[in-house]
């Protein structure tokens, strides 16, 4: 096969793919097929837990069954061949696919980053009496506290939307992974922003979260400060190092998404004359 050339698919790299997979895992991303186009010999040696091997003789039945709505990744062995298989999907109208770039090894390394072999084993958690009703009230497993639940949110994701810095606070300590991603592709930064809580902000960049971190349209807590006019969170997280030049899918940068002439202001000088 031979890539046709296609907008509607994209190549990402493995870290990227791995954050995908991971989050389909863990049932905040419930629609996605996972495709390895390596050889039957390649792919019966190891492959990805979860993938499908697909080659040209079942490509038809494929496209025939898999709802368009499913999102598409595939990786090959190096990231070429993937994108051949990536375009046709899209050319079926497959509104999300992706070709992985370096393809099986480096997917494979990233997701033994992301997901250590005995990590789901339960631990014993000593959780306060707020946290243990706040977990309650929304069925989060007090046992788990990275599992998901409504919209792929954690508890600390949870926390963070609601602005409780005591329970930020305790669930940090607790050792939760600060960088997980909802159903939208957001951290528990941007749903901090969204509440508006300076303290939560902060307790998060002091706890090493990705301030940058692009969410599935590609925009950041920046942009999204920006574009709500909350000029406290933008002049914080630019102190804290955001990069005001980045672009979302649409090629915006935070200061083209800015709604107040405060965050212009705050944004405008840190960006190349």
């Amino acid at each position: 096969m031979t890539a046709p050339a296609s907008p509607r698919f994209r190549r990402i790299d493995a870290r990227r793919a791995a954050d995908l997979i991971v989050r389909h895992r863990r049932g905040v991303l419930p629609e996605l097929a996972l495709y390895d186009v390596r050889d039957a010999k390649s792919f019966d040696h190891s492959h990805v837990e979860g993938a499908e091997r697909l080659d040209d003789r079942g490509l038809a039945d494929t496209l025939q069954r898999l709802p368009r709505r499913t999102l598409v990744i595939v990786y090959c062995y190096h990231g070429n061949a993937s994108q051949a298989y990536a375009a046709t999907f899209a050319d079926f109208r497959y509104t999300e696919v992706y070709s992985v770039d370096g393809g099986f090894e480096p997917l494979a390394r990233a997701l033994a980053e992301r997901e250590p072999p005995d990590q789901d084993a339960p631990a014993q958690r000593d959780i306060s009496d707020a946290l243990a009703a706040f977990l309650c009230a929304h069925d989060f497993d007090p046992q788990r506290l990275d599992s998901p639940r409504k919209h792929g949110l954690t508890p600390l994701m949870r926390a963070a939307l609601e602005g409780r810095t005591d329970l930020v606070e305790e669930l940090l300590r607790l050792g939760v992974d600060v960088n997980l991603r909802n159903a939208d592709g957001n951290t528990a930064l941007w749903l901090a922003c969204v509440s508006n809580d300076l303290s939560v902000v902060q307790r998060l960049l002091d706890a090493r979260i990705v301030i940058d971190g692009q969410n599935d349209a590609g925009a950041t807590a920046l942009m999204y400060a920006a574009s709500a006019g909350k000029e406290r969170l933008v002049e914080r997280l630019l102190r804290a190092g955001a990069d005001p030049g980045l672009r979302n899918q649409d090629d915006f940068t935070a200061l083209d998404l800015a709604s107040t002439w405060a965050c212009v202001s705050l944004l405008r000088p840190r960006l190349p004359l």
